[in-house]
């Protein structure tokens, strides 16, 4: 009789092998901090130092970046070949080298010239902004005859003959006569004003406000008054040059009055 088979052996169950203990992190000490901040300055120090020589070495030694052209803005009566000529800008130098304050100065000595902005358009040009004088009158002088802007600068020009007259001995932005004058005649609206041929101020004492009376066409006069109230003056003007009349009073605009 065959013996019996001897029964299986019993696997034991194997435990998975035990993790070594995980080290702690260190915590970063101080020192570990200052390094770093330090480290962090150094990186920055030296990527400003590159990037401030490439900027210099592209702006002011490359040549990509020189001027070749200057652009002049608003002008009318002011020829653009006076103001290249005296803003008097130098060409194929850096365009971050011009002096934009310099050249303006040097443009705002054209006479005709009230204000300028200059300034730079990259890459290659200088952008000069002219605004020009508005002359509103004229007026004799001992260089002859001139131009008066709406602040009553006189300056040199070419004089239009429709322009308005002063008839002032002396004429200039600080001269209270002139200032009657030119207030007076840029309170008219453009109709008005353009009946207007002549401009005489009489100031009666120092500090008194000037009487301004205007000459039109058709051998018509206007006594304006002193400079208030211009508002009121020129709607009263308007009607009462629609009558017939020499001399037409508008010094009391309530009560304005016409001489035939």
């Amino acid at each position: 009789m065959p013996s019996a088979a001897p029964p299986p052996a019993r696997r034991g169950r194997r435990r998975p092998p035990r993790e070594a203990p995980r080290e702690r992190p260190r915590r970063p000490t101080r020192s570990d901090y200052r390094r770093r901040r330090l480290a962090a300055l150094l990186i920055g120090l030296v990527l400003i130092v590159g990037l401030g020589l490439g900027g210099r070495v592209l702006l002011y030694d490359a040549g990509l970046f020189d001027v070749e052209d200057v652009a002049v803005a608003g002008t009318t009566t002011i020829a653009v070949e006076d103001v290249l000529a005296v803003a008097a800008v130098e060409m194929r130098r850096p365009l971050a080298e011009v002096d934009t304050g310099a050249v303006a100065t040097r443009v705002a000595t054209l006479p005709a010239v009230a204000s300028v902005q200059v300034g730079r358009s990259w890459p290659h040009t200088v952008a000069i902004d002219v605004v020009e004088r508005i002359p509103v009158a004229r007026v004799q002088t001992v260089d002859g005859e001139s131009l008066v802007d709406t602040r009553g600068v006189v300056y040199r020009g070419v004089v239009p003959v429709e322009l308005p007259r002063l008839t002032l001995g002396i004429a200039g932005p600080d001269d209270p006569a002139t200032q009657a004058a030119i207030g007076a005649l840029v309170a008219l609206p453009p109709p008005l004003r353009a009946q207007v041929l002549t401009v005489d101020v009489a100031v009666a004492a120092t500090g008194a406000p000037g009487q301004v009376t205007f000459g039109l066409t058709e051998d018509r006069l206007v006594r304006w008054g002193a400079p208030d109230r211009a508002a009121d003056k020129s709607t009263a003007l308007a009607a009462l040059l629609t009558q017939p009349g020499k001399v037409y009073d508008v010094t009391s605009p309530e009560l304005p009055t016409i001489r035939r």
